[in-house]
């Protein structure tokens, strides 16, 4: 690869990138790629900013903005929305200056509920940018969504937003103010940039294995990383292990190597590490046959929701980031065998016919399995509930019937190496049986929830059926798969 010349600008992003990973920020540079959002931004944020502040005569930045337009405006606007400032290439964006007495006032604005605290690193560096380019700043607070605020006709800005001085701790309370943690941020960035600058000339960088690869997720250049097969006992997919890097630098590759006395002694590393010495899958009989006897009753019915996620509540009785489910798949199975399919696919405002849809189709008793349900399903039986009250009964009943299929696997009662360190159903069915979701025209969830979107606004008769024979085979499979996954544990143990 030749020497690339540096003629694109930083950003406050970049540093992070530097900051989790020399290697990610160079190659960020080389092969951008797009993020795509789990949630719905469905409404324009700077919008409601302007009616909540009263702006009507700002100033609004755009894209690729030339350095002097905001500084400019400053002495003409008193106030200035996505303003861009600049110095030595590293280009800001600050979302809101008020003109103050004594110089301005900046608005940080948040699609959240509780802005963390690690946001004040990226607040600091943006005053070190502010004070270069001789823009005094003599306050700093934030506006972010209200998480309580329900909607009740039009969106409401007074109540749907907070100002606050402060930002928020991992268990979303405020202890410091935003201008205490700041100052604890402040650094100079001019070290930082020089850094960057000659990293984007580097013609490689090696990659390098740590924890930062996998930290909140996968970087998005781990595949560009690490392209070796990994076999199914690697060291590196034992799970909730914090000394496994440790390990696999001193040799140690398989699971079999794996140094007993580091283990933190989880029932699901225990599990692993017996998988891999009987050669392929542990069972604990015993467990699971308890399991399937106690918590088992015909008919079984097997159930799966996709939903979609809205920052600002799009429908009464919603909050912002509540979800709306949009479709169901249920497979019924009886005690002689026998298997039917029904679901149900809505659009807009679909929430009580997907409850009425669910009430007439799921038989009255029996178990309700679900993979993965606490934080899906039942959440979202319960989030209705509470917007339809008149149902709450008739929905309690149904939650309090869910049975959670992923149990075994999270609790270690078994774990087959092709499992690779995870249990997801997309996993577990191509372990179990032939099928494979790649085969599927929608193969992942956040597909599933683009076509919705699709399928929402089109008005091509054609386009629509194609869209709803993909989703309703995509949430098919899952409850199918539910089915196989249960049977296969039931054939185990007998």
């Amino acid at each position: 690869m030749g020497k690339v010349k540096w003629v694109n600008m930083l950003h406050l992003s970049d540093i992070r990138k530097w900051e989790r990973c020399e290697r990610c920020f160079w190659l960020s540079t080389r092969k951008p790629k797009a993020f795509t959002p789990f949630v719905n931004v469905n409404e324009n944020i700077y919008e409601l900013v302007k009616q909540y502040f009263d702006l009507t005569d700002a100033f609004e930045g755009e894209a690729n903005d030339d350095a002097d337009k905001a500084l400019n405006a400053l002495e003409t606007k008193n106030a200035l929305l996505n303003a861009r400032f600049s110095y030595r290439d590293l280009r800001i964006k600050v979302p809101l200056l008020l003109k103050e007495k004594d110089g301005f006032a900046i608005i940080m604005i948040y699609r959240l509920s509780f802005p963390k605290e690690k946001e004040a690193q990226a607040i600091a560096d943006m005053l070190y940018v502010l004070q270069k380019c001789g823009v005094p700043i003599v306050k700093v607070s934030a506006l972010h969504l209200n998480g309580s605020y329900t909607r009740m006709g039009s969106l409401n800005v007074k109540e749907l937003f907070v100002e606050s001085d402060c930002l928020y701790n991992s268990k979303n309370k405020a202890h410091k103010t935003i201008a205490e943690l700041v100052k604890d941020c402040y650094r100079d960035l001019d070290p930082i940039l020089d850094e960057l600058h000659g990293i984007v000339q580097k013609d490689e960088i090696p990659p390098k294995r740590k924890a930062a690869c996998t930290r909140g997720g996968k970087c998005l250049f781990y595949e560009d990383c690490f392209q070796e097969k990994v076999d199914d006992d690697s060291l590196l997919h034992l799970m909730q292990s914090a000394h496994k890097l440790s390990m696999l630098s001193e040799g140690k590759e398989t699971m079999q190597e794996v140094d007993i006395e580091r283990l933190e002694g989880t029932r699901q590393q225990y599990a692993q590490v017996m998988a891999a010495r009987l050669h392929g899958c542990y069972v604990d009989k015993p467990q699971l046959r308890l399991w399937l006897r106690t918590h088992i009753q015909y008919p079984i019915s097997y159930l799966d929701f996709e939903w979609e996620t809205f920052v600002f509540p799009p429908y009464d009785k919603m909050k912002p980031f509540d979800v709306l489910a949009f479709q169901y798949s249920l497979h019924i199975e009886q005690q002689d065998g026998t298997l039917t399919h029904t679901g149900f696919i809505g659009e807009k405002d679909c929430r009580e016919e997907f409850i009425l849809s669910l009430l007439a189709n799921i038989p009255k008793n029996g178990t309700i399995l679900v993979f993965n349900m606490e934080g899906a399903e039942k959440l979202r039986l319960i989030q209705l509930a509470n917007q339809f009250p008149q149902y709450e009964e008739s929905l309690r009943q149904i939650w309090e019937r869910m049975v959670d299929l992923s149990l075994p696997f999270a609790s270690g009662t078994i774990y087959d190496l092709r499992q690779r360190g995870g249990y997801s159903l997309k996993t577990l069915v191509s372990i179990f049986s032939d099928y494979h979701y790649a085969d599927l025209d929608i193969s992942i969830g956040m597909d599933a929830v683009e076509k919705w979107r699709r399928y929402s606004m089109s008005e091509d008769a054609g386009e629509r059926a194609e869209i709803y024979h993909q989703l309703e085979e995509y949430c098919a499979m899952d409850t199918y798969a539910e089915y196989i996954v249960y049977h296969a544990l039931r054939n185990i143990v007998t």
